[in-house]
């Protein structure tokens, strides 16, 4: 029995990873090719297959060569969405096959840490290394959350939603900035020439890192602001960047000090008053509610704090290192916000019935 449950969600393991390295690996391949390169094995291309699709998986990379010496930590957070489908997938053919959701999901988990684990071995070298501490922890998050099929339970779907409003609401910010800034995006994919296979992969690499641009203006819109590398900050209130990037994307930040623009911080403050309101109206005891309303915090917190985390990191070089939201600004808002919201609903409350009294 233990035999066929490893097997099975073997199978399915090696099929969820093989379904998106071989489209990386065509790509490599036929990129290797086009570039007639005069050194070098088909080695190299697969290697480097190995190497995106580990970064699908938001690996981090100690890289040490003679062109590039730095840490890569900045991924694109939109490049999980391959796995996670190719998990989920194989997981429910798995589940399918064996009958027992619990067994499944376990088998799966440790066959797919396995191959993932022989597979880092295997593409490192002298000069590519990864940092197991953070890649580890991150691919069990990615796989606990793509085999469960409980529903979010409403402690934990309240600061889910009130992160979606917020970055659904950055998104369309950052959108509009791009499109007022179409010239200055044109002008950078000009200047960078990358040809025609060079400008599609250009293109879905900004695609991918959307989710991470869009997060770093929700931490300028909350006033938290961003880093774009060694000695930048960019936030309503302050401007501290001297160059950027040749990257078309980076046309939509903003070129000086807009402080009108941490009024958004309103939206946060309001979808806090919101949901505080909401577990205040469930009927339970003084205690319960409480409790309640301090786990609710205490979970955003928690939550935006690990999305500034994985959605920021190095870029290689020191002088692109921080890039993205500082975890700890953005814990520190977000508490300020939702501490704020909770005083505004005791304070008005007891004000009003005060000011009924001595009327």
């Amino acid at each position: 029995m233990v035999a066929r449950n490893f097997y099975v969600t073997l199978q399915q393991a090696i099929r969820s990873i093989l379904i998106i390295i071989f489209p990386i690996a065509f790509i490599t391949l036929f990129a290797w090719a086009t570039a007639g390169s005069t050194y070098g094995t088909t080695s190299d291309p697969m290697r480097a297959a190995v190497w995106l699709w580990l970064g699908a998986h938001l690996t981090p990379f100690n890289i040490l060569s003679n062109e590039v010496n730095g840490y890569l930590s900045y991924l694109p957070i939109g490049a999980v969405i391959f796995p996670w489908l190719a998990i989920k997938n194989g997981f429910n053919r798995a589940n399918e096959t064996l009958g027992n959701r619990k067994t499944s999901r376990a088998y799966f988990i440790v066959n797919y840490l396995l191959l993932y684990t022989i597979l880092a071995l295997i593409s490192i070298n002298s000069q590519v290394k990864i940092d197991w501490l953070r890649s580890i922890p991150i691919l069990l998050i990615i796989l606990i959350m793509a085999t469960s099929t409980k529903r979010i339970e409403n402690l934990i779907k309240l600061p889910f939603n009130m992160f979606l409003v917020l970055l659904g609401a950055s998104g369309l910010v950052f959108t509009l900035s791009l499109a007022l800034n179409f010239t200055t995006a044109k002008n950078l994919t000009i200047v960078i020439q990358p040809g025609i296979l060079g400008g599609i992969l250009l293109v879905l690499l900004q695609v991918l890192y959307l989710p991470n641009l869009f997060f770093a203006t929700l931490g300028y819109l909350l006033g938290a602001g961003f880093s774009l590398g060694r000695e930048t900050y960019i936030s309503p209130f302050i401007f501290e960047l001297s160059e950027i990037p040749a990257i078309p994307v980076l046309a939509a930040l903003p070129t000086d000090k807009h402080s009108w623009l941490a009024l958004f911080t309103i939206c946060l403050l309001a979808i806090g008053i919101i949901n505080i309101n909401l577990i205040k109206r469930v009927k339970l005891d003084t205690r319960s509610s409480r409790q309640l309303k301090i786990r609710f915090i205490a979970i955003s917190i928690i939550f935006f704090a690990f999305a500034s985390w994985i959605s920021s990191g190095s870029l290689l070089s020191e002088n692109m290192s921080p890039v993205g939201v500082n975890p700890l600004i953005m814990s520190a808002v977000v508490a300020g916000q939702l501490l704020l919201a909770l005083l505004i609903l005791y304070t008005f409350p007891l004000l009003f019935k005060k000011k009924v009294k001595q009327g």
